[in-house]
C-alpha cells in the first residue's frame, strides 16, 4: 500500500471542491425553476379565482332578475 502524495491529495480536494460546486449549481437552478414554476401557477390560479368571483357576480345578477321577473308573473297573474 503507497502513500499518497500531496499533489494527489491536493489534486482529489479539487475534484471533490468541483463536485461540490456543480451540486450546488444544479440544486440552485431546480429550486430557481421550481420558483418559476410556482410563481407561473400562483398567477393562473389568481387568474381563474378572479374569473370565477365574476362569473358568481354574475350568477348572483341574474337570479336577481330572475326573482324579479318571477315575483312580476306573480302579481300580474293574480290580476
Amino acid at each position: 500500500m503507497t502513500v499518497m502524495s500531496r499533489e494527489n491529495w491536493a489534486f482529489g480536494a479539487q475534484i471533490v471542491s468541483a463536485v461540490g460546486i456543480l451540486i450546488i449549481a444544479v440544486v440552485t437552478f431546480i429550486n430557481q425553476s421550481n420558483k418559476e414554476f410556482r410563481d407561473e401557477v400562483r398567477t393562473e390560479l389568481t387568474g381563474l379565482r378572479t374569473e370565477l368571483a365574476s362569473i358568481r357576480s354574475e350568477i348572483h345578477d341574474m337570479n336577481t332578475r330572475l326573482g324579479r321577473v318571477e315575483g312580476y308573473l306573480r302579481v300580474s297573474g293574480n290580476e
